[in-house]
């Protein structure tokens, strides 16, 4: 465990946790310029990113109605982005999508198992969606393909909302990866879907790539959000 991590769950263990961004600032004064978020929903998160300072973005969402409230928000914030895709390792490839009920926050490429007796109240009712995949680095070319390289230059921060499958999106990540200095995930012990990657397996994968776990936060459930800083940063 990094030794900013060790003292931040010390300090907090019986309070509610503090933004990690804001902790990000504290620490090393360092505001991401842009961010990459896969799994944005409606866009629930874009006024946390504009207060941040943070001025560029991409970001996705595969459910339609989500991605149209997501498209509108996007739209009043110049240098952000919605794109209506999924993200996986590869391109091309059809996939199963399991739709959850309300406002679909717990949908994911993979089938839920123990997120069924976690959450009761959270239904599953209807078959899965057939949906095209994509990966971070296609939508990426496409982006410079587009002249949007300013766009995609800009983007420092990788912020994942995906249900478990975040290994796989990191997997079709490697070109974007190689510039984000940040990297803000949901994360758990594993178990609530098929074939979910656990909090040790994400932080594994993720120092192979330059990157230290620096905070975390798991409830009740085994489920919550984590933030890692690439290595270099700590040597600045």
């Amino acid at each position: 465990m990094h030794p900013l991590l060790f003292a931040l769950k010390r300090r907090y263990r019986k309070e509610k946790l503090p933004d990690p961004f804001a902790y990000l600032f504290k620490w090393f004064n360092r505001v991401p310029r842009g961010v990459f978020q896969v799994g944005a929903s409606a866009g629930q998160e874009i006024n946390g990113f504009i207060a941040q300072g943070i001025g560029t973005g991409i970001f996705v969402e595969p459910l339609p109605g989500a991605y149209q409230s997501l498209k509108e928000t996007v739209s009043r914030q110049p240098g952000y982005f919605a794109v209506n895709a999924m993200c996986a390792d590869v391109a091309g490839k059809k996939c199963n999508f399991y739709v959850s009920s309300g406002v679909g926050a717990s949908s994911s490429t993979l089938k839920p198992s123990g997120h069924l007796a976690a959450h009761p109240e959270v239904g599953f009712d209807t078959a899965p969606i057939i949906l095209d995949s994509t990966t971070v680095d296609q939508i990426a070319a496409d982006f410079r393909a587009d002249m949007r390289s300013d766009v995609v230059d800009s983007i420092d921060l990788l912020y994942m909302d995906t249900q478990g499958a975040e290994l796989n999106v990191l997997k079709g990540a490697d070109q974007l990866l190689g510039q984000i200095l940040y990297v803000f995930t949901e994360v758990s012990h594993g178990g609530l879907y098929e074939n979910d990657v656990s909090l040790k397996e994400l932080t594994d994968y993720l120092d192979t790539r330059g990157f230290s776990l620096v905070f975390t936060y798991l409830n009740k459930h085994g489920w919550g959000d984590a933030l890692y800083i690439r290595k270099s940063i700590f040597d600045k």
